[in-house]
């Protein structure tokens, strides 16, 4: 019984064999199919559509396979450190003390003295022209004076610091004369400028302008003017209480400039007391002062003894007069015989000047 049942599960288990394995492998008319990929032809040149597993395994074991790129992983770019406040307070107090030193370098350089020094200063200060403002300013006047070239001593120029004097040279018939150099010999006293009364620059000057620069001392002025052979030298005196604002110095010849209506009978010298009636002054302590009409109200005369003295703008006709002195302003001096009536012309006319008591 036992042997019956094992052949009845070999049997079973045969036919289950039979039934799981092809039809090929157990030599039945059914072949084994072609599992060979069928070969594609491919143009020159160009890579096989499909390879063998062996051809594949040959290929494989003699070329070797190239190599992978590393793989390059980019890390995220790392956070900022967290504030520190202990160095941001340090900077901070770095730049609050750059502040501080250039704020004081910059107040040294403009303003180097403390408040109280300042205010020294200015009581100082105040104290000085408070002083200044009682000196009382020279006085300055304008005169002319007869120009002598053989004397032994230089006329002297009145001059003051803060004040500019003005010198001009005219000739017997009151024509300025031009001046064709000078020269000053201290200039830490004074300077020394000149000018055209023309207003060409291409004229000669006539005027010469003294501007002192220290408030005492002296110096010289030498001038040379035109066709004159003689230098002219002059002394100037600074820190004088009366100055010389115009001075003229008339020389007792005729100039490149002179007049033509002027004929030098000689070469005399002016007399100083026509220099003073030119310059407003009596001609003598004696001498009687009158009025005169028919002229400028300005006019001004004088009798001295036998002699009449007159100063005025206008061109004495009659009678002749013995000595003239003029300004280039046009104000003459004459000395002439004492007459009572003057033929003149005045602002262009002939009229009578009248002599009173």
């Amino acid at each position: 019984m036992s042997r019956s049942l094992r052949l009845d599960g070999l049997l079973t288990a045969l036919w289950l064999v039979g039934l799981s394995t092809p039809a090929w492998a157990l030599g039945g008319p059914t072949s084994r199919p072609d599992t060979t990929p069928p070969v594609v032809e491919s143009p020159v040149g160009a890579v096989p559509a499909a390879v063998s597993a062996s051809e594949t395994a040959t290929v494989s074991d003699t070329t070797p396979a190239p190599e992978a790129a590393p793989l390059v992983v980019e890390s995220p770019p790392s956070p900022p450190p967290p504030p520190n406040p202990a160095l941001e307070h340090g900077h901070q107090a770095r730049r609050e003390r750059a502040r501080d030193r250039a704020f004081e370098q910059t107040e040294d350089t403009l303003t180097p003295m403390t408040p109280d020094q300042l205010h020294s200063l200015i009581r100082s200060l105040e104290i000085t022209e408070a002083v200044a403002a009682d000196q009382r300013p020279p006085e300055a006047v304008m005169s002319a004076e007869a120009l002598n070239l053989n004397a032994t001593r230089p006329p002297v120029v009145r001059v003051a610091q803060g004040f500019g004097t003005s010198i001009v040279f005219t000739d017997r018939t009151g024509a300025i004369w031009p001046i064709t150099a000078y020269q000053g010999f201290n200039d830490k006293l004074f300077a020394v400028s000149a000018s055209t009364t023309s207003g060409h620059k291409d004229d000669l000057p006539t005027i010469l302008v003294v501007q002192p620069v220290a408030g005492a001392g002296a110096g010289n002025l030498v001038v040379t003017l035109k066709a004159l052979p003689t230098p002219v030298v002059l002394s100037l005196a600074l820190g004088q209480k009366t100055i010389d604002a115009r001075k003229e110095f008339k020389l007792p010849l005729a100039g490149p400039n002179a007049a033509t209506a002027y004929h030098a009978a000689s070469p005399t010298g002016i007399d100083a007391a026509l220099l003073d009636v030119l310059n407003g002054l009596p001609p003598s302590a004696a001498a009687i002062r009158v009025q005169i009409g028919g002229v400028e109200p300005d006019a001004m005369a004088w009798r001295d003894g036998d002699a009449l003295y007159l100063r005025t703008v206008a061109e004495l006709y009659s009678p002749e007069y013995r000595q003239r002195a003029s300004q280039p302003s046009g104000l003459h001096a004459y000395q002439l015989p004492d007459v009572p009536v003057l033929l003149v012309s005045f602002n262009g006319q002939m009229t009578e000047a009248l002599v009173k008591e």
